[in-house]
């Protein structure tokens, strides 16, 4: 092979790996913004005067766009106890202000939350959905659970 054509092989393996860089920069950051949905729980408990709630939150946001900026098993793990939190607490919430004249809404928020569990638990064990060997599709999952847990506790927040 002449010259030329080594430097052309080269050029183009290069592009090769700059493409592979910018696609996987943008689907993490496809994360990073669907974790910002977060904000909106924020707003909704601090003006339902929930703050503890509020400030659980905020923290998830923070580990979130954390986790999905610099992934490693630290943030992993701090972003999994910030998720545990939201959890328990909001399972207080919902505890506290739960009555049969809301069935309705105990029906969608116990529905959103199994299909999270669904999606993260169930996928991991059968690596589908969040945990499908292929990052595009991994990715749309893991957004999908943010909205859908969001949704989930705004309705806890409002019930």
């Amino acid at each position: 092979m002449n010259y030329n054509k080594k430097k052309q092989v080269r050029k183009n393996r290069n592009k090769k790996k700059r493409v592979v860089v910018a696609s996987e920069e943008r689907k993490r950051s496809i994360l990073l913004f669907s974790s910002l949905v977060f904000i909106t729980n924020i707003m909704s408990t601090f003006h339902k005067e929930y703050y503890l709630y509020s400030f659980l939150f905020l923290i998830l946001t923070t580990t979130s766009v954390i986790v999905h900026s610099n992934d490693n098993i630290y943030t992993n793990l701090i972003d999994k106890f910030a998720v545990s939190c939201i959890v328990v607490y909001g399972a207080r919430v919902l505890l506290n202000k739960a009555s049969l004249d809301k069935f309705f809404d105990l029906f969608i928020i116990v529905l959103l939350f199994l299909i999270t569990i669904y999606f993260y638990v169930y996928g991991y064990f059968t690596k589908q959905y969040c945990f499908c060997k292929e990052m595009s599709v991994a990715k749309k999952y893991h957004c999908a659970l943010h909205v859908i847990s969001s949704i989930g506790h705004h309705f806890i927040t409002f019930l």
